[in-house]
């Protein structure tokens, strides 16, 4: 499958996906971020997450995402769900 495949046939991002892939994007130094990508095997280590963390609760308000739950659930789109669920966004 090309590339151009994979991309048309991948859902949409919600919102809160395609904002935590932008942030995903700067931090990792990663051009192409998916939904089913895993925080840490995409290059993020503690450090990382932290910073995450930070941009996260500036972007969408304090306590939002917890750290258990990047450890817990790493990969964006679980990330972003817990966070629309924090924010009771659907």
């Amino acid at each position: 499958m090309s590339e151009a495949t994979r991309e048309t046939a991948a859902p949409a991002m919600t919102p809160t996906e395609s904002t935590l892939a932008e942030m995903w994007r700067e931090l990792l130094d990663r051009p192409d971020v998916g939904t089913e990508d895993d925080f840490f095997e995409a290059g993020g280590t503690s450090l990382t997450a932290i910073k995450f963390l930070q941009r996260v609760e500036k972007a969408f308000g304090p306590d939002v995402l917890t750290p258990d739950q990047v450890y817990e659930v790493p990969q964006l789109r679980g990330l972003a769900q817990a966070i629309d669920e924090a924010t009771g966004r659907r």
